[in-house]
């Protein structure tokens, strides 16, 4: 129940509108409540993101965060997937009751299917837990109204990756092919998201691993063909004349966005 790095807000005059109180904060101190049960994570947290002007306050359930959204009157809410006391969507679905604050789900490993309930519910956009931290920061910063008056360093992060004849969208957890919508699972939008940032470059098995799964590749160990195998299914590809993903004999892969070929 304690603000790890926090002064007390003081809250807008009661008769400002909040979206109109909010477009003040933008050059100021980004105020975040954060809902993360692990405290050695919340702590790193709030080390980590001090350097880049942004004031967190931390629950550590979803219960206190719905009672410290009204107080607080954050600017934005970062939630792990799995908030204890209070489910992900009703964290989500009340929040979006008392205010329009853009809401982000920290998801990782297993939390596909609750991140998709939550956006469902009116949560803003999901990201990768454990936290990337200039990822997390320029997200946090471009998630705000007024963010396109910014600074061209607090929103150098793109929430959209695009080549050739695909689109990642970052925030939405979304790939288009050909303008189509795929739907991915949260480890196939990890190795998209790698691919397309490394487009045209050859990726190694190691380096997708421990990019995208976050631990050191075992000696034996086909998951990665299983993955890239779906993702070619979806993406309307195949091994033998791939259009994005080229298979690298004894090394790994390589994303084309041209013609294929």
């Amino acid at each position: 129940m304690t603000a790890l790095a926090s002064s007390s807000p003081v809250p807008p005059p009661s008769d400002a509108p909040d979206d109109e109180a909010r477009s003040f904060r933008v050059e100021g101190p980004l105020k975040v409540l954060l809902v993360e049960p692990e405290s050695e994570q919340s702590h790193q947290l709030v080390l980590s993101l001090s350097g880049h002007d942004v004031d967190i306050t931390v629950c550590v359930d979803g219960a206190e965060a719905l009672l410290r959204v009204g107080m607080l009157r954050p600017d934005t809410l970062l939630t792990s997937a799995d908030p204890s006391e209070v489910d992900l969507e009703t964290l989500v679905r009340v929040t979006r009751r008392a205010t329009d604050i853009p809401i982000l789900i920290g998801v990782g490993p297993g939390d596909s299917q609750r991140a998709v309930r939550a956006l469902s519910a009116g949560a803003t956009a999901c990201v990768s837990r454990p936290y990337r931290i200039p990822e997390l920061a320029a997200l946090l910063r471009g998630s705000l109204p007024g963010a396109e008056h910014l600074p061209e360093s607090a929103a150098s992060s793109p929430s959209a990756l695009r080549s050739g004849d695909l689109e990642l969208d970052a925030l939405g957890h979304r790939l288009f092919v050909d303008g189509r919508p795929v739907n991915l699972a949260l480890r196939e939008f990890g190795i998209m998201d790698f691919l397309l940032r490394n487009s045209g470059r050859v990726v190694g098995r190691e380096e997708l691993w421990t990019e995208v799964w976050r631990k050191p590749l075992p000696p034996v160990n086909n998951t990665i063909a299983v993955h890239i195998r779906r993702l070619r299914h979806k993406l309307g590809d195949s091994e033998a004349r791939p259009r994005f993903i080229h298979t690298v004999r004894g090394i790994g892969y390589r994303l084309d966005t041209g013609n294929g070929g």
